[in-house]
């Protein structure tokens, strides 16, 4: 555990005191975010319904190039062999990106949250539950987003091969993502948002289980 929170830490710092590449990403973030508003005009009610999916097609988007960076500076500081060289199972290098991604995505979540509120009408009043929504979706996608992260970590066209292979399996918990959290701006009462949650879970749970069993297989190639 200890291995996992400096790892994850220590990236965090990294790209705390490069700054270029972490703002890009938040640019990209909310440039988009403003565009989908602008395309959708200036009606209030249509730019509220169509919130919750702005909202998750921009983390998906940006998260795919926060993803980029989790085994980036490794593979361009020669340092990611020196983690494989480390006594123990891998599964912690995994697991210490993952952490490191979870941190990124939720603070991107939270900033997405604000803006959407000011450019989509949306309505905070069920703060919680929303951020209790965008931790169950970002664990998704940052799980596999970690995992084939570390697969293509070697390969020259990472940043293109990344995103065509993450999309195919986050679908589902973007998609669940959007639903729960519709019906949090719609004032559904929970019962009626839990089964989406639930199924968040399942996923969350999945993900994570199988990638960081294949984890270690994978990093060996």
């Amino acid at each position: 555990m200890r291995r996992v929170l400096v790892l994850a830490l220590r990236d965090l710092r990294l790209e705390v005191r490069g700054r270029a590449g972490l703002l890009s990403v938040f640019s990209f973030f909310l440039v988009m975010l403003f565009i989908l508003a602008l395309g959708l005009g200036p009606e209030e009610v249509l730019l509220r319904e169509a919130a919750a999916g702005a909202l998750w097609v921009g983390m998906a988007f940006a998260g795919s190039l926060l993803a980029s960076r989790a085994f980036g500076l490794e593979v361009e500081d020669g340092t990611l062999d020196d983690l494989l060289l480390a006594p123990g199972s891998r599964e912690w290098i995994y697991f210490g990106k993952l952490l490191f991604q979870m941190l990124l995505l939720l603070l991107l979540g939270l900033l997405g949250l604000l803006v959407a509120a000011g450019l989509f009408y949306m309505p905070l009043e069920r703060f919680f539950p929303l951020l209790f929504t965008l931790f169950l979706g970002s664990l998704g996608y940052a799980s596999v987003a970690t995992f084939y992260a570390g697969l293509l970590a070697r390969l020259r066209g990472r940043d293109v091969l990344l995103p065509l292979l993450l999309f195919s399996l986050v679908v589902p918990v973007v998609l669940a993502s959007v639903r729960a959290t519709e019906g949090l701006l719609v004032g559904l009462p929970l019962d009626e948002v839990l089964p989406w949650w639930q199924l968040l879970g399942v996923f969350d749970v999945v993900y994570v289980t199988v990638s960081a069993l294949l984890f270690p297989w994978v990093m060996e190639g």
